[in-house]
């Protein structure tokens, strides 16, 4: 079936070609792909792409070192070995290739000591139905350059949601609540631009882009932040939230970017479900006061406490030194 499938697409390219039909290159550093330059096309080029043209498999990944990995983790045993140190277990790794293809591997070796060969050999092609949910008729598409200006959210390629079919969930999850801010938007709530659809499934959410995290800004301690105005436009967000029977369920100053003004901007909506929803992933350790399994009100307002509390104490250290 695959091979007379396969035969066929070779020779629609081959009759496309020759019969004028247009043809655009498109040029990169270590690749050329054909498309066709008419939108009438756009059903044909994937396919093509699939079943006509070569595939390189993953010697072909761009992959120079560990830096390209994304997730990258270490597991360690909860036992330590006779010297107290934790025992290391393995590394765990995720790649997404330019066509949005996944990728996860795992390896006995630390993971500044993999190679690029170790990595292309541990990794494993991930089927897209485990990684990608099918794109709702009515979801937004984005419809801006995907650049440097925006930041694309991909799938959090963890070994916990490997092949439990909770990747596409948690996609699908986050992107209904980013639909809804978007037509109940407010200024300290990260700016949702759509999704990034390939074949037929969303592969990444389009977000606004800043230059960091409140905690990297309160690491840098360049300036003095005003824990007042900041705590304020972030309590003014967080209510908004609940406004609309909301709860965040991970605030913590990874989760909030900073601009050159320093004004907040939360973001990771993963966790964010309505009051009462059980919930696939919740809460970061240090910023609970303990583990839980659905979405309160109370999650929120015990966290931005502990960012109030976190804040002020960042800020007496800075003017200490």
């Amino acid at each position: 079936m695959l091979l007379s499938l396969r035969k066929w697409m070779r020779s629609l390219w081959r009759g496309l070609k020759s019969a004028g039909s247009p043809v655009q290159k498109s040029h990169t550093a270590s690749d050329t792909s054909l498309t066709l330059a008419s939108p009438q096309f756009d059903f044909v080029t994937p396919l093509i792409h699939y079943y006509a043209l070569p595939r390189g498999g993953k010697a072909a990944l761009r992959i120079e070192s560990a830096r390209d990995l994304s997730p990258l983790y270490e597991a360690f045993s909860e036992e330590d070995d006779e010297h107290g140190n934790p025992i290391f277990l393995y590394s765990s790794f995720g790649f997404i290739s330019d066509d949005f293809t996944a990728y996860f591997g795992k390896s006995k070796l630390r993971k500044y000591d993999l190679t690029s060969k170790d990595i292309k050999e541990s990794l494993k092609l991930l089927p897209d139905e485990d990684v990608y949910p099918e794109a709702p008729w009515d979801i937004t598409t984005s419809a801006i350059p995907i650049d440097s200006n925006v930041f694309l959210k991909g799938p959090k390629l963890h070994t916990a949601f490997i092949g439990t079919g909770l990747l596409p969930k948690l996609i699908l999850q986050e992107v209904k609540t980013m639909e809804l801010l978007l037509h109940s938007p407010h200024p300290n709530i990260i700016r949702y631009h759509g999704c990034l659809i390939k074949r037929g499934r969303i592969v990444g959410i389009v977000l606004d882009r800043h230059p960091m995290t409140l905690k990297q800004r309160l690491e840098d301690g360049m300036r003095h932040i005003n824990v007042e105005t900041c705590m304020s436009k972030i309590t003014s967000a967080v209510s908004h939230l609940h406004t609309l029977g909301l709860a965040h369920n991970d605030l913590t100053p990874m989760n909030i970017m900073v601009n050159e003004y320093d004004t907040p901007f939360i973001i990771d909506f993963g966790s964010c479900q309505p009051f009462g929803c059980e919930l696939i992933t919740a809460g970061t350790p240090g910023w609970i006061d303990e583990d839980f399994a659905h979405s309160t009100q109370d999650h929120d307002e015990s966290a931005i406490g502990k960012l109030r509390t976190w804040l002020e104490k960042q800020g007496r250290d800075s003017i200490r030194e």
